[in-house]
């Protein structure tokens, strides 16, 4: 089965559920998920992930980040990150 990493943020369960769903969905398609919370950061490593990588977020408010992802977002909008950090990450 081929791997691909499915993170997902979310603030009232939707996001959860859709992620939920593409997980199931993949075995049928002969994929296998590893899905976790974005939160979850000790059990994903996206600075050496190699397989693909699925993001499902909901917002909140009027645009915001679920708290799910506050964290997550506050890391990426680091003005000293690389601009190529996620690079290896782009689809294939």
């Amino acid at each position: 089965m081929r791997r691909f990493l499915l993170l997902y943020a979310t603030q009232q369960g939707q996001a959860k559920a859709i992620a939920e769903e593409i997980c199931e969905q993949a075995v049928v398609h002969g994929f296998s998920a590893d899905l976790h919370c974005i939160s979850e950061s000790d059990k994903y490593d996206l600075k050496t992930e190699t397989a693909p990588l699925v993001v499902v977020v909901s917002t909140t408010g009027t645009g915001d980040p679920p708290d799910t992802a506050r964290k997550f977002v506050k890391e990426i909008q680091n003005q000293t990150l690389p601009v190529d950090f996620f690079a290896h990450l782009r689809s294939r």
